[in-house]
């Protein structure tokens, strides 16, 4: 590398000018030396500099940075490096080269008009990932990249925060590196133009690059540290196999367990398939017992209905005695004498009168709320199908309409007609078996059977299956008792 050694003070002044430039993308490359100024230089080099202006222009002295400068004059290193053409990967300034300086209101910091406020939504049990996306008027391409989804992932769980509008997340990681590496580009440049040789620049140079592979090697450690999911069995575990229709949320509500207690104890990828087998740590309901309970009463329903039977059957044989008790009165009186058979007849007539009215009420009263939510309950698992009203695939409304057809009973086959099915209730007078409505009357949008408890039984929406959920989580506008 040549040297240079001033014969003179004027020469001095001269070597003090001395700048060496090194660009990090030629860090392997031998430093280059450029020696700036002429004779004349040495007067401006030591003249005072003007009045920080930002108005004005400004002569690069020894050892100015683009940032220096921006922090002088209060603007921003991105608009002077825009008016003056300046290189924003390698931020490269000369000694004595002539900058403008915009001014403050030409340099202050726009906001991107096209960036969006973050918006965020609460996941609620039901929802999907396409449920949410209709409701805030999105797609579910949008969401999954707002919230760092992989492009297959359909997972989520109640509780957890979407993103719906704003920055995504990459993005926002992109900026942070960029920003990350204007800084250590300025910093690199400062200390490059501050060291006294080329061999010393090269040194510090080659000391950043390794302090740089050593932060990296330790991000990537970290990261793949996070990845490995320790699997935790408790003691007291059972094991479950997944079948088609099921979700993290349904097994452990199952079981008496949390979603995140499901997660701990299995590695999980960002679908859940049909056959895979899961560890249940310590739980505190057997699906065996509410299989059991679900038998009992649909046992109880079906006697009860039986007895709704028999009930019937013993009065409509009681009629039919009376009735013959009646006739055989007729004949007797029309034998003894003929006036007096009017008026048997007149009273016969009231009496058959009264036993048809009597017998009526029985068929609208044999539907039992017991006997529908039993019935009901025996199509968990079919999977939801738009416009569906068969065990093959349910919608909302299709789902309702079917069981209580086998019923008999006809009560429309879509939400705004069922709505006049019966008596409008509140949904605290709500009884086993009526039908629970979401959305105004004349204008609502899902239905389901109400089973007692706080619970109900649905088919929810597309991607999900016929199951029971829980008006806490999802709560109905009104509810109807079936007539």
């Amino acid at each position: 590398m040549p040297v240079f050694e001033p014969a003179s003070a004027t020469d001095a002044v001269f070597a003090s000018s001395y700048v060496l430039y090194s660009s990090c993308s030629y860090l392997n490359h031998t430093a280059k030396n450029i020696l700036i100024g002429t004779a004349g230089a040495a007067g401006l080099f030591l003249a005072s500099a003007a009045t920080a202006n930002a108005d004005t222009a400004h002569k690069v002295a020894k050892n100015d940075t683009v940032w220096d400068l921006s922090q002088k004059y209060g603007v921003s290193v991105e608009s002077i490096e825009t008016l003056n053409k300046i290189d924003q990967n390698s931020h490269l300034i000369v000694t004595g080269q002539t900058l403008q300086i915009p001014a403050k209101n030409d340099a202050r910091q726009q906001k991107d008009k096209t960036t969006e406020a973050t918006h965020e939504v609460s996941v609620k049990d039901g929802d999907s990932l396409w449920s949410i996306a209709q409701a805030e008027n999105t797609t579910v391409d949008k969401l999954r990249s707002l919230n760092g989804l992989a492009a297959d992932e359909n997972l989520i769980y109640p509780g957890q925060t979407l993103k719906v509008s704003g920055a995504a997340q990459a993005a926002a990681q992109t900026q942070t590196a960029s920003a990350d590496t204007q800084q250590a580009s300025a910093q690199t440049q400062q200390s490059a133009q501050q060291t006294a040789s080329a061999d010393q620049t090269q040194q510090a140079a080659a000391t950043n690059v390794q302090t740089q592979q050593e932060a990296s090697t330790a991000a990537n450690s970290e990261t793949s540290q996070k990845q490995q999911v320790q699997v935790v069995v408790s003691a007291n575990h059972t094991t479950h196999t997944v079948v088609s229709g099921e979700s993290l949320w349904s097994i452990a509500q199952a079981y008496g367990v949390t979603v995140d207690s499901l997660r701990q104890s299995n590695n999980l990828g960002a679908t859940l398939v049909a056959g895979t087998t899961l560890t249940i740590n310590d739980p505190t309901k057997t699906p065996a017992q509410q299989q059991t309970q679900a038998a009992q009463q649909q046992t109880q329903a079906t006697q009860a209905e039986a007895s709704a039977q028999t009930q019937q059957a013993t009065q409509s044989s009681n009629n039919a005695q009376q009735q013959q008790t009646q006739q055989q009165t007729q004949q007797q009186t029309q034998q003894q004498a003929q006036p007096s058979s009017s008026s048997s007849q007149q009273q016969s007539a009231p009496a058959q009168q009264q036993a048809q009215t009597t017998q009526a009420p029985v068929a609208s009263s044999s539907i039992s709320g017991s006997a529908v939510a039993a019935y009901a309950q025996q199509f968990i698992g079919v999977p939801y199908v738009s416009g569906g009203k068969t065990p093959s695939g349910f919608d909302c409304s299709g789902f309702t309409h079917y069981v209580y057809a086998h019923f008999g009973k006809e009560i429309g086959g879509w939400t705004v007609p069922q709505e006049s099915a019966g008596t409008q209730i509140s949904v605290s007078q709500a009884q086993v078996g009526d039908l629970l409505f979401w959305g105004a009357r004349g204008n609502t949008y899902h239905v389901a059977i109400y089973l007692g408890g706080g619970q109900y039984i649905a088919a929810p929406e597309p991607g999900q299956s016929v199951k029971i959920g829980n008006i806490c989580y999802f709560q109905p506008s009104f509810a109807v008792h079936v007539n």
